[in-house]
């Protein structure tokens, strides 16, 4: 087990005494250190499980609670194989000559030996607890050096004296402390980190550390009785530089370069890599008083790359399943709606979160709302949740918590609507005739829920008055299931997609108008026997287009789709292996779409005679990470708009002027049954 990968548990406890009188800033500082040892780049302890509270502070901490909540915190770690990590701050003393310390809770009497807590056997119980990795202390009161425990007691208990400790205390034995100083100081040097000191630090490092900080006096003891094992550390060092690579991109340099240069200041030589380098020169800012806008720009800019940072970090030690870059990508189309950066591996996961931080729009949504939505995507993926300790405590530490909810919230709505797809196929037409049967599935995600047939006259309004009934069917189907029916694939051959627009069908509105309308070739289904290649041609080719940063397209102008014959055979040659466009929709659109279909995974062309618009060419390359949803809003937009084009947002009845045929997964994964079928010798789907 390595020093990062042993589980790590808190308690902070500071009461205020009654009878000692309070002490100032008790709370603030106990709530300071509690949040730096949450920190997953700092003490990374492990937020505690519902119900359970890892500070307990102020007038009413009472001695059998402090008791109870160490032994509790003792069970949990042994039972998590974790190291604990203990925290005592407020008043302690020592009854009569006995050097032992006795910690103040807040009912605690200093004249009652009955009513204090033996701070020494308490953490001797705590180490003697089986299945705890070790203990690590910090004892912030007076005469904290009669904490140390009974190391002769320990060796006899029950494990034998084989595990470790770590012991920080902020003065001797005999000795006052005052006004916190040497928690206050710990919490800064763990926050600063110290230079050179490795990733880890321990209680020696960083008592000498706090003691050249702010001049106190504390010592450690540290007792390793376990034979194997790492050693318990107090936190990680936010000054090391992990691969000596920097977490700042092209856009976080450039940010941080436009903040500094209007106060006259240049960012000291990088690289620049943690929280803590951040925090260094955000301390160093002394904007001129004339400039004090500039000043608060630049200290909102240190801010957001900090969270950048610490996103990063969160990412890069993801407590799902491994990141890779196809992940990362899906994940930022689907907070950014627009294509992934052109990088790969972790220079795309700091590209993406910078990007997501720093320029993405927020139109209605808060400033973190596209980062939560990024990381709500891989929890999603990989089943983890808003309460999922590293998530929550990421969301926490950024101020994070309602957009990280509210991310998962819309996930779980997206997928909820995108769970049911209705399939109607007209497989069974005939060359360029329209077929006298509908085949019908429900389909939840890969399951199908129903299937059936359905009768039809051979003619395009036949087929289109058969989709009400259809529809009927489906949302009888989908309301027994618990779910609403929002996308239908229509699946024709390629001589019917040609020439029709069935998301024109009218049932009371258009079709189109109340579900998004996918278009497939029918021919993926039962391949006649020389097409039998073509969707392992699809996987492959679909496959390979994930790859590309930007829209995986061809365009094909006028002259290339005029010549099919010449056209069909650079197909065969391989000359296209992405998706196709047409920028130009030929006088014979049937003859070269079902050469078009067989070789590309998926095909676009106007819809009406002539060129393409520019504008729908750059609607295409802009919106493609939304295709083919956006199809569906942009015709609705289209509809609703008529001939005001300018009157749609964002170029939607620009995009509405092409016609797609789409090939993905999840229809491959579809088309995969009728293979079994066929090689069964019937039709069970």
């Amino acid at each position: 087990m390595t020093p990062s990968s042993t589980p790590r548990h808190l308690l902070v406890i500071a009461p205020q005494c009654q009878d000692l009188g309070p002490l100032d800033g008790l709370e603030d500082v106990a709530d300071s250190l509690h949040a730096a040892l949450l920190e997953r780049w700092v003490g990374d302890c492990e937020e505690p499980p519902p119900g359970i509270c890892s500070l307990l502070s102020g007038p009413d901490v009472m001695q059998t609670q402090v008791e109870k909540a160490v032994r509790d915190a003792a069970e949990r770690a042994g039972e998590a194989g974790a190291v604990l990590v203990l925290a005592f701050l407020g008043h302690g003393t020592t009854l009569g000559d006995v050097p032992r310390l006795s910690f103040m809770a807040s009912d605690s009497r200093q004249d009652t030996p009955t009513t204090v807590v033996n701070l020494g056997d308490l953490l001797t119980q705590a180490l003697d607890t089986p299945g705890v990795e070790g203990v690590v202390a910090v004892v912030d009161v007076c005469r904290a050096g009669g904490a140390t425990p009974d190391l002769a007691q320990h060796d006899a208990g029950v494990r034998q004296g084989m595990t470790r400790l770590s012991l920080l205390m902020s003065v001797g034995v005999t000795e006052d402390a005052h006004g916190l100083a040497f928690s206050r100081g710990l919490v800064r040097v763990l926050r600063e980190g110290v230079p050179g000191a490795g990733e880890f630090l321990s209680a020696d490092v960083v008592c000498v550390a706090v003691n050249a900080a702010v001049h106190t006096a504390a010592r450690f003891v540290v007792a390793d009785g376990a034979p194997v094992g790492p050693r318990p550390w107090l936190a990680r060092n936010t000054r090391h530089r992990t691969g000596g690579g920097s977490l700042l991109g092209p856009l976080g340099e450039e940010e941080l370069r436009w903040a500094l240069e209007p106060l006259g200041e240049t960012a000291p030589p990088g690289p620049w890599v943690t929280v803590a380098d951040l925090e260094r020169i955000r301390q160093t800012l002394r904007g001129p008083a004339a400039h004090p806008h500039a000043l608060a720009y630049a200290t909102r800019v240190l801010d957001r790359l900090s969270d950048t940072v610490r996103t990063t970090d969160l990412l890069r030690t993801w407590p799902g399943a491994p990141l890779t870059s196809d992940r990362l990508r899906g994940a930022f189309r689907a907070a950014a709606g627009r294509a992934a950066p052109r990088t790969s591996g972790g220079e795309l996961l700091r590209d993406c979160v910078e990007f997501l931080r720093l320029r993405a729009p927020r139109t209605g949504t808060g400033s973190m709302a596209p980062l939560a939505a990024f990381v709500a995507a891989l929890a999603t993926e990989d089943g983890l949740d808003c309460t999922t300790p590293r998530l929550s405590g990421w969301a926490t530490a950024l101020d994070a918590g309602v957009e990280l909810n509210d991310a998962f919230a819309a996930q779980a709505l997206r997928n909820a609507e995108g769970r049911l797809r209705l399939v109607i196929s007209l497989h069974a037409a005939v060359a360029d005739d329209w077929p006298e049967t509908l085949q019908v599935w429900l389909l939840d995600r890969d399951t199908s829920l129903a299937r059936e047939e359905f009768d039809c006259s051979p003619t395009q309004s036949g087929v289109e008055e058969r989709f009400a009934d259809v529809l009927r069917w489906a949302t009888r189907q989908a309301r027994c299931a618990g779910a609403q029916l929002k996308r239908v694939d229509i699946a024709a051959p390629a001589p019917l997609l040609a020439r029709w627009r069935p998301e024109e069908t009218r049932l009371g509105t258009r079709l189109g108008v109340r579900y998004d309308i996918v278009l497939r070739w029918s021919e993926r289904l039962y391949p006649q026997a020389h097409l039998g290649w073509i969707n392992d041609l699809a996987r492959e080719r679909l496959a390979a287009m994930k790859s590309d940063a930007g829209a995986p397209l061809d365009w094909l102008d006028e002259e290339e789709t005029g010549r099919a014959e010449e056209l069909t055979a650079k197909l065969e040659d391989g000359w296209y292996e992405r998706a196709l466009a047409l920028s130009h929709r030929p006088d014979r659109l049937e003859e070269v779409l079902e050469p078009l279909l067989a070789f590309a995974p998926i095909v676009l062309w106007p819809h009406a005679p002539g060129s393409l618009p520019p504008a729908s060419r750059a609607g295409v390359e802009r919106h493609w990470d939304r295709l083919p949803g956006e199809f569906s809003a942009a015709y609705r937009t289209a509809w609703r708009h008529g001939a005001e084009r300018d009157g749609a947002a964002d170029g939607h009845c620009d995009l509405a002027l092409l016609r797609s045929v789409w090939l993905d997964e999840e229809w491959l994964d579809f088309c995969d049954w009728f293979d079994n079928d066929l090689a069964d010798g019937e039709s069970t789907v």
